[in-house]
């Protein structure tokens, strides 16, 4: 079976494995494990979760539709955002609609495991099975990954510079004469920076050459990309899309519910808060992303219960709503073994 010029394995085609044969039975068995297991991760999410997927729908109601409407439609055009990214990051040409599904299962997975390894392991899995090797199907993810990162940091660093005002004022008065007057967590800093800073060296020493071969790999595949303008764009264009888009679906769900905050702060909160989230690797971001979001909101000015409401509001349309097709997605593609 080929797809676009790249060869994959065609599990029904395999001379080494049989219909009535133990391995495609133990195959089959699994792979109907795991949709039964995707089916109940599922329903144990919006069980555990009812409480805040009821104040997210009361949210809702109360917001104005035409807003609602285009929040949504940025929820949609996430998954395409990731899928063009994802295809700037490897030199074969993938089959676009599967692609595509493979995205929204993708949603799915990162809700279930932490730090978006879900996510990571679907696209690592799908690209394997077009023929790719591990070592390029990681390194593609990886990339990916990295790209966006990069972008987030930069479009972070630019609505600093833009509003430099929006920090001051979230920060509050007499900030800096604050911030140097605190002796004592200075002084706790420099005594909790020596231990680190041999953890540290010792972590360099004990890992460094392997990370600087990883680096220069990553280094080499990322030239690569930007010598081909087809992938740069869609690397990069795609990596940049995705925070932007999240910007725009949280002023969207901020405008439906009467808030009046401008657009350049509204994102600076979502910038910040998605960046201090990501230091503790919940499943989906659950907790920590809602508690930074809702602060971050207040700090550029929206009222407290405007805040609430707006957070609610916006993690039901992209994490709660997406739910339900990304599990059914996920189980298809892993009954068809596409994944």
């Amino acid at each position: 079976m080929t797809a676009a010029g790249v060869t994959t394995v065609d599990p029904a085609a395999d001379p080494h494995v049989g219909v009535g044969r133990p391995g495609r039975r133990w195959a089959d068995l699994i792979r109907t494990g795991l949709s039964v297991g995707v089916a109940v991760a599922l329903v144990v999410l919006l069980v555990r979760h009812r409480t805040m997927l009821d104040a997210g729908s009361d949210s809702v109601a109360g917001a104005d539709l035409a807003w609602i409407g285009l929040a949504a439609a940025g929820t949609v055009l996430l998954w395409t955002a990731g899928t063009v990214s994802q295809l700037g990051s490897v030199r074969p040409r993938l089959p676009l609609f599967r692609l595509f599904a493979v995205q929204v299962a993708a949603t799915f997975a990162n809700h279930v495991l932490p730090g978006g390894s879900g996510g990571l392991a679907v696209n690592v899995r799908f690209l394997r099975r077009y023929g790719l090797s591990r070592g390029e199907a990681v390194g593609a993810v990886a990339l990916n990954m990295a790209a966006g990162g990069v972008t987030h940091t930069a479009l972070l660093l630019v609505a600093l510079v833009a509003a430099p005002d929006v920090l001051t004022a979230a920060l509050g008065p007499g900030a800096p004469e604050r911030l140097v007057g605190h002796q004592h967590s200075w002084q706790l800093a420099a005594v909790l920076a020596v231990p680190l800073a041999g953890l540290l060296v010792w972590a360099v020493r004990r890992w460094g050459a392997r990370a600087a071969r990883h680096v220069r790999a990553q280094l080499a595949v990322l030239s690569a990309v930007v010598r081909t303008p087809r992938r740069a764009a869609q690397l990069w264009g795609g990596s940049l899309a995705v925070p932007v888009l999240h910007c725009l679906t949280l002023y969207a769900v901020l405008l439906s519910l009467g808030g009046g905050v401008p657009f350049l702060p509204v994102a600076l909160a979502y910038l910040a808060a998605s960046s201090v989230s990501a230091l503790v690797p919940s499943p989906g971001g659950f907790g920590a992303l809602d508690v930074a979001l809702v602060a971050g909101l207040v700090a550029v000015g929206t009222p407290s219960a405007t805040a609430l409401a707006t957070v609610l509001a916006y993690r039901l349309l992209t994490v709660w709503l997406p739910l339900v097709p990304g599990a059914c997605v996920l189980a298809v593609l892993l009954r068809r073994r596409v994944i």
